[in-house]
């Protein structure tokens, strides 16, 4: 049984005499909580399939998937220690956000490094993951207004079953949350998951975690991988503690959101980023009133990728969809990769022509 990677980046290889496409554009994905990217495979391998099934000949845009773990889920004490940070795990969520927001500098000084003209950056981020994502957009653009950084442009962000605002008032987030008051409740769940798994293969651990969940193969193998991993159990319950306490009220500005055409226009060089969102018709992690009021309050309801159903007067407004017949769960990634990123391929579609119409 293998161990999962840290790290997923689908691109296509260079080749001697091909022509560089004219913009690439990087779906940096940020995961949920917890941040194993290997959960995630058959969504990001299908989603980079089926965006780069008609550009294969097409030298005017190109497409990279790249995801990786959030810090302190590395899968050995190995990779826990090449971290540049200057703290060992377990990582808050401020912790995350910036070390995201370093990697998606890195990956796209890497993919200019290597030949790529006009490169842009989708944010693409699952959960708390989509929380990320605004923090991340903020924060290059507060940045890029005072001088530090005009080169990393985000052209979009797609936020899948997010959660952005009022995680506490959630089924899941009401239960939760009178364990996660308790400071060392992460030590102890770590200690007590290490002490019950210590001894049990790998192998036999992902059988038991399949029987239990009803996981497919690949899901239960990162699952067992994750509970007998170095810091995981400890790392996602401190992230889950952070998120509990600190994703509560919406904390971004029209500069984040977009802003009305009668608004003052944004001092920043780069546009302000496309946005998109989905959510589950029922979420245990988003209460139907948090996801309502959200919706009324910064976007506009959309359904698919083709025919905005309200709010058309406001198009500047984020398009945020409800999944109101696939009956998609919050996650998704472990059964439904497939639907949704053929779902989700058409928001990235829809970004791109709209970035396109932009300098």
């Amino acid at each position: 049984m293998s161990t999962p990677t840290s790290k997923i980046h689908l691109r296509t290889p260079p080749e001697p005499g091909r022509k560089a496409a004219a913009k690439t554009y990087i779906i940096y994905f940020l995961t949920g909580n917890p941040g194993l990217i290997e959960y995630y495979r058959v969504f990001l391998t299908h989603l980079y399939g089926v965006l780069t099934q008609d550009t294969a000949s097409d030298r005017s845009v190109e497409f990279q998937v790249y995801g990786r773990s959030l810090s302190g889920f590395e899968m050995s004490g190995a990779e826990t220690k090449t971290h540049k940070y200057r703290k060992p795990p377990p990582y808050g969520l401020q912790d995350q956000i910036r070390h995201a927001e370093d990697d998606v500098v890195e990956v796209v000084e890497a993919v200019r490094d290597a030949g790529g003209k006009d490169v842009r950056v989708i944010l693409m981020g699952h959960s708390v993951g989509a929380y990320m994502s605004l923090e991340i957009v903020r924060r290059l653009r507060a940045h890029g207004l005072a001088g530090e950084d005009f080169e990393t442009r985000i052209a979009g962000v797609v936020g899948l079953f997010p959660t952005v605002v009022d995680i506490a008032r959630s089924e899941s987030g009401v239960k939760a949350a009178p364990f996660l008051k308790n400071p060392s409740f992460a030590l102890v769940v770590s200690l007590v998951a290490g002490f019950i798994t210590m001894l049990m293969p790998l192998a036999l651990l992902a059988r038991l975690v399949s029987f239990v969940t009803g996981f497919p193969a690949d899901a239960a193998c990162t699952t067992a991988s994750f509970v007998k991993s170095p810091y995981g159990v400890q790392q996602a319950v401190h992230m889950a503690r952070d998120e509990m306490f600190q994703i509560d009220t919406d904390i971004w500005d029209e500069d984040v959101w977009g802003a009305a055409a009668e608004a003052p226009a944004s001092k920043h060089p780069h546009p302000r980023p496309v946005l998109r969102f989905l959510f589950a018709k029922k979420d245990h992690w988003v209460a139907d009133e948090t996801r309502d009021a959200l919706i009324r309050t910064r976007g506009r309801f959309s359904r698919w990728d083709v025919q905005e159903v309200e709010g058309m007067e406001e198009s500047w407004k984020p398009a945020m969809e409800v999944d109101e017949t696939e009956g998609w769960p919050h996650g998704f990634c472990i059964k439904h990769g497939v639907p949704v990123a053929e779902r989700v391929a058409g928001y990235v579609r829809r970004i791109v022509a709209q970035d396109a119409s932009r300098k």
